[in-house]
């Protein structure tokens, strides 16, 4: 089973490739087992795109939401694996190691160069493709969405009335039915 590395440079997205801020559930909890995961969707141009295609790489995105003409593909690393899980390593433009406790998460738009380890697998037809570093070459600084402190308060909802109580049922005969 032959490997390739493959070095990527594009505009990193929902970066959760940390233990802090890792993917622990999946779609519908089939990543429980593993601990979760640790993932980044990336846009790539198409010379990019063209080179993980070229790595037999199975991967192949859809059109980027926010920047037109740019392909989003997801590049993932379960938490717990036989063959390099964890995190992956996670480092600054000049190579000194990313500390998400002094430098915070990567935001939305940061250029990233992503190395992949493409492997073939003992089914023929497969093959894998796992993020194995981030380089952050240019940071956007993470900006969460409105804080709930900052959201604005919900509106009232009218209290519908109570129904008022059955009146008692009085003048019925012990063998009649009240219908």
């Amino acid at each position: 089973m032959a490997t390739r590395k493959v070095k990527l440079t594009g505009l990193g997205y929902w970066a959760r490739v940390f233990e802090d801020n890792r993917d622990l559930t999946g779609f519908e909890d089939a990543l429980k087992d593993v601990g979760g995961q640790t993932c980044i969707d990336m846009d790539l141009d198409a010379d990019m795109l063209q080179k993980l295609r070229d790595s037999k790489s199975m991967k192949k995105g859809s059109a980027s939401a926010d920047n037109e003409g740019l392909t989003r593909v997801r590049f993932t690393r379960k938490w717990e694996e036989n063959y390099g899980g964890g995190a992956p390593k996670v480092t600054k433009a000049d190579g000194t190691p990313w500390d998400f406790d002094e430098d915070g998460p990567i935001g939305n738009g940061s250029v990233v160069e992503v190395l992949l380890n493409v492997y073939d697998t003992s089914r023929k037809s497969i093959v894998g493709t796992r993020l194995e570093k981030v380089k952050v070459l240019e940071h956007v600084k993470y900006e969460p969405d409105e804080d709930e402190d900052d959201a604005p308060a919900p509106k009232p909802v009218a209290k519908a009335k109570p129904k008022p109580a059955p009146a008692p049922v009085d003048d019925l005969e012990d063998d009649e039915i009240p219908f």
